[in-house]
């Protein structure tokens, strides 16, 4: 246990029974022994705190779920310009890829359907990354045109 840990544990242990050292004392005051009250009001103590801190955990899990659902949606939806099929005029679309998207000209008011087409192309290297080789005899020449 890290020692900041073992610090808080040791504080909240003191306050509860500082707490049912209290009710011990009041209760053995007004009815009857020190221990009894002791205990009752320790171990309502700590019933408390055993089901608030589940409540909390249990209400930030919910939480973080619900966060990573959420970035999850947003992660699959696209927004792209297209030209409508009928008037050619630009709209924004919202893509999702887990569904058949349409969307409705602005300017035309028409229905258009979206499809999208997935190629495979093969990698290139780029010409920094080329190694020539040079030989002592010769050069290279380099023309550009324009």
């Amino acid at each position: 246990m890290k020692k900041f840990e073992f610090i808080v544990l040791l504080l909240s242990l003191g306050v509860t029974s500082l707490i049912s050292v209290i009710f011990g004392f009041a209760g053995a005051t007004i009815i009857g022994t020190f221990w009894g009250w002791f205990w009752i009001s320790f171990l309502l103590q700590l019933l408390i705190f055993v089901g608030l801190n589940s409540f909390l955990l249990q209400k930030q899990s919910t939480i973080q779920r619900q966060a990573e659902l959420d970035e999850l949606e947003a992660l699959s939806k696209f927004t792209i310009s297209l030209s409508c099929g009928y008037c050619k005029q630009a709209n924004l679309v919202a893509i999702q890829l887990n569904q058949r998207n349409t969307f409705k000209c602005e300017s035309c008011n028409q229905t258009n359907s979206v499809t999208m087409q997935f190629a495979a192309v093969p990698l290139t290297t780029p010409l920094e990354s080329v190694q020539i080789p040079i030989e002592t005899s010769g050069s290279i020449e380099f023309k550009v045109s324009a």
